[in-house]
């Protein structure tokens, strides 16, 4: 059965709750470092120390790498767009006019051509490219959306020319090995090389998770799973990759192939993500989980349903009785 990892901070924000979560079988503790840094992570882990030396236990931590992230920039105030609204995305720092944005990644203009799908905030905000220029490519909305500062972008099924593993990476996983972090989950993992990269920065001193999340991770697939220490289905960035109703089938896939090569599996993304607000879970969250335990998942884990969520130890609590449910059925 499978065993719950869950996502630090600022939900769980006492040596009371940490102590609540082992009672409830949770042995991993997950900290993102695309939000998270060397010196914002240090008092938390102090926390976890002493609750470790209380209880007489021990969490693993693990380090989720924030990998190459594309992004807009920073507005003054939210902004809304219209369905079939033209703007620019700009490369280039500049007073922005009208609804136009500014794009982190210059690069951006060499790696899309007209027609290509550009998805921004996990695509709920889908645009299309109609023009490129020399400083900015022309978008067309696809639907109504109100945007606000810093928002990630996907470009599906595009090989981007940026590393897997950036500067800002290299340091974190330095410090990984510093803080003795027990796990390393490397996101946007297009290929057995990138796993092998972080091997050697560790001197394989760390076990290392394979995000698959994007159409190259799938496409080497056999390989990433082969060369890492386990394998998460990463689903908030990789329906973005492809159709919403192919997820399904393609987390089937992948969890068929981590248990054929004996590889550890993990289900992440929105499994009870209610549960941020709510103090129950849809009919549909509780089926998510039920189905994913009977894949054969070795672990779920929880994102903002314990770092936003109002509600942590009860999500925590509400998964455990669903994968027991499967149990108890067997």
């Amino acid at each position: 059965m499978p065993q719950i990892i869950t996502t630090l901070w600022p939900a769980i924000t006492s040596p009371e709750i940490l102590k609540d979560l082992y009672t409830q079988w949770v042995r991993i503790l997950r900290a993102n470092f695309t939000h998270e840094t060397s010196e914002s992570i240090v008092v938390k882990l102090a926390i976890i120390h002493e609750v470790e030396q209380e209880i007489g236990g021990k969490f693993s931590l693990m380090m989720d790498i924030e990998g190459p992230s594309i992004r807009t920039g920073k507005l003054d105030r939210p902004t809304p767009y219209k369905k079939g609204e033209k703007f620019k995305l700009m490369v280039v720092e500049k007073i922005l006019e009208n609804n136009d944005l500014f794009c982190d990644f210059p690069g951006i203009i060499d790696n899309v051509k007209v027609g290509d799908i550009v998805r921004i905030e996990s695509g709920l905000f889908d645009t299309i490219v109609r023009e490129i220029g020399s400083e900015y490519i022309l978008l067309e909305a696809l639907n109504d959306f109100t945007m606000t500062s810093k928002r990630h972008i996907n470009l599906p099924g595009l090989h981007i020319d940026m590393p897997t593993i950036t500067d800002k990476d290299k340091q974190d996983i330095a410090y990984a090995l510093e803080a003795k972090f027990d796990y390393i989950a490397i996101s946007f993992c297009r290929s057995a090389a990138d796993i092998q990269e972080v091997r050697n920065l560790t001197n394989n001193q760390i076990k290392l998770i394979a995000k698959i999340e994007n159409q190259e991770g799938l496409d080497h697939l056999d390989e990433i799973i082969d060369a890492s220490d386990m394998v998460m289905v990463a689903r908030g960035d990789l329906w973005t990759e492809l159709p919403l109703e192919k997820l399904p089938e393609v987390q089937m896939d992948i969890v068929k192939k981590c248990k054929f090569k004996h590889t550890p599996v993990i289900i992440a993304t929105q499994m009870l993500s209610s549960m941020v607000t709510s103090p129950a879970p849809t009919r549909a969250e509780v089926s998510d989980i039920f189905l994913a335990t009977l894949e054969g998942a070795d672990y779920l884990m929880l994102s903002e349903e314990t770092t936003i969520g109002l509600h942590p130890v009860e999500a925590v609590k509400m998964m455990n009785k669903v994968i027991a449910e499967v149990q108890n059925g067997r």
